[in-house]
């Protein structure tokens, strides 16, 4: 039965929800027609499509921390198709608008937080938002940590703080230990001048936190005494790991909660610019950290680390079972995963739309003997590909490096940083990551260089403990096959100071840097610096993340002007936009998107 447009109106004064409208209009349907067909007005037309546009009930909406949660949002009325958009999404919630629902898991940092998320409902002809409240219930607690002692240097003060634990951040039979953590605090930091903050994270064996300070950054040095990989243990410790044991990540909550308590304590912490770091066991949990609670770093930067816990070589195989159990015993942390499988990097990144929105800055080193270079070119066998398969297939944001250095001493030709010396993505002018911005992950580049297949090449037999690793002062005598030394996306840059970003179009620009620096130092070497590293204008896949406004469906068609080259294509499962191998040369010039409908 139609309903009068008197009637529609009536029920949408009375904000009545979806489904009491459905009820209100359709009840008794047959026994109600006869009556209210003679009481319409002749001049009344039957279009239920004539009511404007307009969103259901919004209530304030409460969440829990660690719970999954979802929310549909309902639209009513309107003539044609609707596109509802999100903005302003809490830190790791997810817009999915196919269903019109709002998914978003709190974690325990995230409690006693709230946002307003805006929605915006369009047809072709009306457009109409709707802000929701969006708050989480603070219910896990961990105790604060404690200042025990204060320094004062130049620029900064330095505190030497003390982690207590309870049953969240260590297994029960453990609960109260006390863990030493420093932080230095940049004295001209305010809430109007905000400054970075950094979370560093140390080495296999590291006997104290680090404690190097700065004037213009926030600086945390956690401590891993026990050597977990940053991640945790059994909650059977101080026993053993046993069948039914979990493997909750209690390091990286203490990680997370000191960096909650420091961004609560100082206004001039900046949320939106902290980033991880950390080399060997500090490289593989800010790598696993940054993916797995990308919510909270803009950046990850992170070198010599194993992305795969089953790819480890066997003797830190048996040294992380004593802590994870044994990878066949399939222990799981608490949301039921199997713990190794859980920091399987190339897992995350395949199934993580939070992660694929990461940038980060990875090194490795092909005469390492420590964490051979397979960490990057052998297969997780849960996956099947690489950890530079999966960032390229992903189109992730990132640039990798690989040498002849060994686990720590540089390359003994290249030297240090000499891929990107003069860049850095927190405060370089130009390009800069930002937790809440766009930016341009580059992928596929024409210029990079070959890693390898993860086989020989002939000069070195291959040893499960050191890959096909050679000696660091001898130039030239790794084993493993591709280029001695190379890049991924090396010098590739975007414009953080020119991006457009709405709900009809995204427009940043992009630009390959070739300025000062060294050519090859000998044959089979790439450049130094900032001198460009292949045949310009190269070709790249070009995929903006982060983006904050300009959201897409799966599979929406988009049409991209670069330049005098444009073109239509569709967007990935994830919604991600992806221009197939751009042009890109030395001169900025805009990549815009704008919606093909």
């Amino acid at each position: 039965m139609a309903c009068p447009r008197w009637t529609l109106l009536s029920l949408a004064l009375c904000a009545c929800s979806p489904a009491s409208l459905h009820d209100a209009v359709t009840h008794d349907a047959a026994e109600e027609s006869t009556r209210l067909d003679s009481e319409i007005p002749a001049d009344v037309q039957l279009d239920a499509a004539v009511l404007p546009l307009a969103f259901g009930p919004l209530v304030p909406w409460r969440l829990r921390e660690a719970r999954e949660s979802t929310v549909r949002i309902e639209t009513l009325g309107g003539t044609g198709p609707v596109r509802v958009f999100a903005e302003r999404l809490p830190p790791g919630a997810q817009w999915d608008e196919v269903t019109q629902t709002l998914r978003f898991t709190p974690d325990f940092t995230q409690g006693g937080e709230s946002w307003v998320v805006l929605f915006t409902a369009r047809t072709a002809t009306e457009s109409v938002t709707q802000t929701l409240a969006v708050s989480v219930e603070d219910t896990i607690h961990p105790p604060d940590p404690t200042v025990a002692r204060r320094e004062t240097g130049a620029g900064f003060e330095r505190l030497f703080v003390r982690q207590i634990t309870d049953d969240y951040l260590d297994s029960p039979g453990l609960a109260g230990r006390s863990f030493d953590a420093v932080v230095t605090v940049p004295t001209a930091a305010s809430a109007t001048r905000k400054m970075p903050v950094r979370v560093a994270l140390h080495g296999l064996g590291t006997a104290n936190p680090g404690t190097t300070a700065s004037s213009s950054e926030y600086r945390i040095y956690p401590h891993d005494p026990s050597n977990t990989y940053w991640w945790g243990y059994a909650d059977s410790r101080p026993a053993s790991p046993s069948a039914g044991a979990q493997v909750p990540a209690y390091t990286a909550r203490r990680v997370l909660h000191l960096l909650d308590w420091v961004q609560r304590t100082y206004a001039g912490a900046d949320a939106d610019r902290t980033y991880i770091t950390g080399s060997s066991m500090g490289g593989a949990g800010a790598a696993t950290m940054g993916l797995l609670h990308a919510r909270h770093f803009c950046f990850v930067d992170a070198s010599l680390f194993q992305a795969i816990p089953k790819n480890h070589r066997p003797a830190r195989v048996t040294t992380l079972t004593a802590h994870w159990g044994a990878p066949s015993a399939a222990l799981t942390d608490e949301s039921g995963m199997a713990v190794w499988d859980r920091m399987d990097l190339t897992r995350v990144i395949s199934s993580s739309a939070e992660a694929r929105g990461q940038y980060l800055e990875v090194h490795h080193s092909k005469d390492d003997d420590t964490v051979h270079f397979g960490a990057v070119v052998f297969a997780s066998a849960l996956t099947g590909v690489t950890l530079y398969q999966a960032l390229q297939r992903a189109h992730v944001g990132y640039l990798a490096s690989w040498d002849e250095g060994s686990h720590g001493p540089s390359d003994p030709v290249l030297g240090s940083d000499w891929w990107s010396a003069a860049f850095n993505p927190i405060t370089d002018a130009t390009t800069r990551v930002h937790r809440a911005a766009p930016f341009v992950a580059f992928s596929r580049c024409s210029a990079d260089r070959d890693a390898g297949d993860g086989s020989g090449n002939g000069r070195r037999a291959y040893s499960s403990a050191t890959g096909f690793a050679g000696v660091r002062d001898i130039p030239g005598d790794t084993g493993w096959s591709g280029d001695i030394a190379g890049t991924h996306n090396r010098l590739l840059r975007w414009d953080s100071t020119r991006v457009t970003d709405t709900l009809d179009e995204l427009t940043l620009f992009v630009h390959a840097v070739d300025g000062a620096g060294q050519g090859p130092p000998r044959a089979g070497y790439p450049t130094r610096g900032d001198r460009f590293d292949g045949v310009l204008p190269v070709r790249a896949d070009v995929t903006p993340r982060r983006v904050q406004r300009f959201y897409v469906r799966p599979g929406e068609r988009i049409r991209w002007v670069y330049g005098d080259a444009s073109g239509v294509l569709s967007a990935g499962e994830d919604g991600a936009v992806t221009v197939p191998a751009m042009r890109v040369g030395t001169v900025w010039t805009a990549l815009t998107l704008r919606r093909e409908e």
